[in-house]
């Protein structure tokens, strides 16, 4: 189990140039990622976004990449002199602005803005290193989220018995009643006890919860089932899961119009959005 959110970072140095990459991640129903770099290369870019989507299946992920260099620039003084004299000539020719200095510089040392062009090596290098301390932290974060799951659902279960027991309780009581009841209203009335006792189970069973009780027992299996797991798709799995709980649960509150019965069901519906909103922060 992965938790949603998470920060990574790493760094990769070579030759006097160091490329570093800090990545955070927050709550997404997909996969979003924007990218923040001094590397100015779209393709750079895009080489984040396809590393991290393939990496992380959901999340809103921000990349952050900064570029640093410690090159000692040594200058050739005759070149850029030789070189400047000749393109402020050509300029003076044409018509067109003076080149900087900075410019006559970088086209005699062979030196480029900063640009991705040679950092993709470092770029990888320290984007692997930040997705796999995010991913670290996910998972930290994850095994804790699923010792609390395991704890709810544990709880609910605990509760089944309890839903049972007030079901059956309440089942009983609705039948003597109702058949004291009828029987008052149709004294007057042939009817057989056959049929009187069958026109009662009718009336009955609309208060029966014996399979919604069974059906979310079989839910619970399954979520326990599903939080031991290490499904990539657990999050949205146990979204779906915690959706059928909840309609049995809500299911048998509608059915229940007695107290005993009712409080457990606000019980089991309590825990049943803990778990709804927790599943929110899973991958």
């Amino acid at each position: 189990m992965r938790s949603m959110t998470g920060f990574g970072a790493g760094q990769a140095d070579h030759a006097g140039t160091s490329v570093s990459v800090q990545i955070a991640a927050v709550n997404h129903r997909g996969i979003q990622v924007q990218v923040r770099s001094d590397l100015r290369d779209l393709a750079l870019d895009e080489l984040v976004k396809q590393e991290v989507r393939a990496a992380l299946q959901r999340g809103s992920v921000t990349v952050q990449v900064a570029v640093r260099s410690q090159q000692v620039l040594a200058i050739d003084r005759a070149r850029v002199t030789a070189a400047w004299e000749q393109l402020a000539g050509l300029a003076r020719d044409l018509g067109a602005p003076l080149p900087t200095i900075d410019r006559v510089v970088s086209l005699v040392t062979g030196e480029r803005d900063t640009t991705g062009a040679g950092h993709e090596t470092l770029l990888r290098s320290a984007l692997a290193t930040a997705i796999g301390e995010l991913q670290t932290q996910r998972q930290r974060e994850g095994a804790a989220l699923a010792t609390a799951f395991r704890a709810q659902a544990a709880t609910v279960r605990a509760l089944l018995p309890r839903l049972r027991t007030a079901a059956d309780a309440r089942a009983a009581s609705y039948r003597c009643a109702l058949q004291a009841r009828v029987g008052e209203l149709l004294k007057d009335v042939t009817l057989t006890a056959e049929q009187l006792v069958r026109e009662v189970a009718l009336h009955a069973d609309r208060i029966d919860v014996t399979e919604e009780l069974v059906r979310l027992a079989a839910h619970i299996d399954a979520l326990d089932a599903l939080i031991a797991g290490d499904d990539e798709q657990q999050g949205r799995k146990l979204e779906f899961l915690l959706q059928e709980i909840g309609r049995e649960v809500n299911t048998t509150g509608a059915k229940s119009n007695d107290t005993a019965l009712t409080n457990l069901v606000l019980e089991a519906k309590a825990l049943v959005e803990q778990m709804k909103e927790q599943t929110a922060n899973l991958c």
